[in-house]
């Protein structure tokens, strides 16, 4: 609810693989906890302008990817894309430098949210 800041009236898509703990936290739980619907795309293979392409398209307020992805989606330069409902994006993972943060920022007017969870903290 806090990090996520999903309501009932949001809708939440997560781009992890279901192979991933993430994909369970963030396309399951945490929506299922907040009343939150979820957007589900068979995406075989990442293509950043598929990504722009359904941001821009449907009505998906939250976004969860992974930060190389927010990479190459900066790369690829979205500012032509219109993302009218999107309201608050987060990833988790490996850090993300501040260059792809404020190129986030300047293509899109939306921060990015960073944090780490269970696969960060195993330590073994």
């Amino acid at each position: 609810r806090y990090w996520m800041n999903l309501t009932p009236s949001d809708i939440m898509w997560n781009t992890s693989d279901t192979g991933w703990v993430k994909a369970a936290w963030s396309s399951i739980f945490a929506p299922w906890i907040c009343g939150s619907c979820v957007f589900v795309h068979n995406m075989p293979q990442f293509k950043p302008e598929v990504i722009a392409k359904t941001l821009s398209r449907y009505p998906i307020t939250n976004f969860c990817t992974a930060p190389t992805a927010f990479r190459m989606l900066v790369q690829h330069d979205v500012s032509s894309y219109k993302f009218t409902s999107l309201k608050h994006c987060v990833t988790g993972g490996e850090a993300l430098n501040p260059e792809v943060l404020e190129k986030w920022k300047i293509q899109t007017g939306l921060d990015i949210h960073e944090a780490y969870g269970q696969t960060e903290t195993v330590r073994l």
